[in-house]
Parts: structure tokens; C-alpha cells; sequence
């Protein structure tokens, strides 16, 4: 019964380290992701930049619609304080977590189709 309760308690552990290495990589790679296009890619940085104004617009316009009682407040506290390039780095941390977590997801099914049964799943 003790070996029992200790490896869940060692299967929990191992998750939640899972979980925050594979943030921690996430939060690296979209960090590089949007470094690089600043610095390399202006022109499509900007493009990106100026797309992510007409995202932020239609949040507003989406909690002024649904929250007319709110939506000062909600202005001041949340959407004043993003801009463009907030929202942009939100949605490139979206992005990047998706293809990673596709990318690993891929490589665990790949190895269990290769006969290395892992022994958990990634968390994806």
C-alpha cells in the first residue's frame, strides 16, 4: 500500500516538473521568437504589430458589447495597459506552445509506435 501511494506521489511530482520545464521552454522559445523577428524581420515584425492593434481592438469591442457596465473599468485596468505588441507577444506565446507541445506529442507517439513504450504521457 506504501509503494502504492509513493508512486503517485513520485508520478505527481514528475508531472508537475514536466509541466514547468516545458513552460519554461515555451516561455524561452517564444522570447527568441520574438526577438529574432524584431531584430531580423522588421518589416514583418511590424506587419505582425499592426495586425495584433486590429486583435486588440476587437477584444474591445468584444467586452463592450458583452460587458457595457464593465467596460470602462476593463479599459483602465487590462486593455489600456496592452498594446499592440503585448498582444502580439501573447498570441506568438500561443503559437510557439502549440507547435512545441505538437512537436513533442509527435515525438512520444513516435517512440511508443517504435517500441520504446514510454511509461507516461508528456504534458501536452
Amino acid at each position: 500500500m506504501l509503494q502504492g501511494v509513493l508512486g503517485t506521489a513520485a508520478r505527481t511530482v514528475g508531472t508537475a516538473i514536466n509541466i514547468v520545464v516545458m513552460l519554461a521552454v515555451e516561455l524561452v522559445a517564444t522570447m527568441l521568437v520574438y526577438i529574432y523577428l524584431n531584430l531580423y524581420h522588421l518589416e514583418t515584425f511590424g506587419y505582425l504589430v499592426r495586425h495584433s492593434r486590429s486583435v486588440l481592438d476587437v477584444m474591445t469591442g468584444q467586452i463592450e458589447y458583452w460587458l457595457p457596465v464593465k467596460a470602462n473599468s476593463a479599459y483602465a485596468t487590462l486593455i489600456g495597459e496592452l498594446g499592440p505588441k503585448s498582444i502580439l507577444l501573447l498570441i506568438l506565446g500561443l503559437v510557439t506552445a502549440a507547435v512545441i507541445r505538437g512537436i513533442v506529442h509527435g515525438i512520444w507517439r513516435l517512440l511508443a509506435r517504435k517500441g520504446a513504450q514510454p511509461t507516461a504521457s508528456p504534458a501536452v
